[in-house]
């Protein structure tokens, strides 16, 4: 693995993901953006939001985890981290992007 990681072409390949991986995350903040959710982009592989719910967040965010877990997707609560209401999503590909917006525009 070591031997691996010094030859170019993995490197090469890694420079290559690196730039999948963050149009993968620019797509993803704007979509959160087009759903109405506040998103909070940070360094990593993973950002937070704030989606738009009524009510109390505390309860409203349990719904909406809920009810796009019964669609297929699951976002992390993110009160632990101090950020009641938000969610935690890893940055994924176009087809799992796609699959939150149609589980969101389900539960609408």
């Amino acid at each position: 693995m070591l031997q691996a990681w010094c030859d170019p072409h993995t490197q090469a390949w890694l420079a290559g993901s690196l730039q999948t991986l963050r149009g993968w995350r620019d797509r993803q903040l704007a979509l959160c953006e087009s759903m109405g959710w506040t998103p909070r982009p940070g360094g990593a592989n993973f950002h937070t939001a704030l989606p738009v719910v009524t009510g109390r967040r505390d309860q409203d965010i349990a719904r909406v985890l809920h009810g796009l877990r019964t669609h297929g997707v699951k976002l992390r609560d993110c009160a632990s981290f101090g950020l009641p209401g938000h969610v935690r999503l890893g940055v994924l590909a176009p087809a799992s992007q796609d699959a939150l917006r149609q589980a969101w525009e389900a539960l609408a």
